[in-house]
């Protein structure tokens, strides 16, 4: 939720921002700005994983640039999973907003459906479990950098030569999962030894140091996941340039929801920086 939430903001900001410079530069005159404030969003996030155990499902809504960050919950919305060999999961809220399976497991090649229900509209989105590529190990690189040594963590696997594959990681330093975002595929690496340097963005995150512990988890993910992961990820500092023009990555959920539905392998590893 925590880079959906960064990006919005980091949206609504740079517009903001741009709008104001271009006035300035077109005249000296104080101009009194009308600021319309656009209609919320469902904002669903949902995961379900290669490993058996609870799998939860998120419904919020967006909230206004001028508002806190914080997304008010939909609650009582019905959340249903169903697979492509006519299996159905029912989800139960068990928090505001928060809908869980106590023990589900995703197969590969399967297909899965989410359907929500919510404020009278009905949103679906579906996505389909890839095989597992797993991850080998971790090392630490270091980079220098107008002067400066930047250690950076890189995830070493073998891409498989037999498919099309695509990847996202989830980078957590002493437990608490930082702002950069990452994803890529193989069209480049197919069938080959990769080394995916996670750049740590200073400007994001706190510089890696001595004897801290990261953990990287590496999803494998399907084409519209990617496409969302990969379209967010150019959105932020660690973009081609800094990044591109903001905008909403594009969503596999129907009816202009925001968000995700993934269904996605998942394995982790750790190392402590030296």
């Amino acid at each position: 939720m925590q880079h959906y939430n960064f990006l919005l903001k980091y949206i609504t900001y740079s517009c903001l921002s741009l709008g104001i410079l271009i006035s300035s530069a077109s005249c000296e005159k104080v101009i009194d700005v009308k600021l319309n404030t656009s209609a919320s969003k469902l904002v669903i996030e949902g995961m379900i994983t290669d490993q058996l155990g609870v799998q939860t499902i998120t419904v919020t809504e967006s909230v206004p640039y001028t508002n806190s960050n914080v997304y008010p919950p939909v609650t009582g919305a019905q959340v249903v999973v169903t697979d492509d060999d006519n299996h159905t999961w029912t989800f139960t809220e068990t928090k505001p907003g928060i809908y869980t399976y106590p023990s589900l497991k995703a197969e590969t090649g399967h297909k899965y459906t989410m359907k929500v229900v919510a404020k009278n509209t009905t949103y679906t989105a579906s996505s389909t479990m890839p095989s597992l590529v797993k991850l080998d190990t971790l090392s630490i690189k270091i980079i220098t950098f107008g002067g400066d040594d930047i250690k950076t963590v890189e995830a070493h696997f073998r891409d498989p030569a037999d498919q099309v594959n695509q990847y996202r990681w989830i980078m957590k330093v002493n437990g608490v999962q930082i702002k950069t975002v990452y994803a890529d595929n193989d069209r480049l690496t197919n069938g080959n030894e990769v080394t995916e340097t996670l750049f740590y963005d200073d400007d994001l995150n706190e510089k890696l140091k001595t004897g801290d512990v990261a953990e990287v988890e590496m999803q494998c993910i399907d084409k519209d996941v990617f496409t969302y992961w990969f379209t967010l990820s150019q959105q932020t500092d660690n973009g081609p340039g800094g990044g591109v023009t903001p905008g909403n990555p594009p969503s596999n959920i129907s009816n202009n929801a925001l968000g995700y539905f993934s269904v996605n392998t998942t394995n982790k590893k750790t190392l402590t920086v030296d």
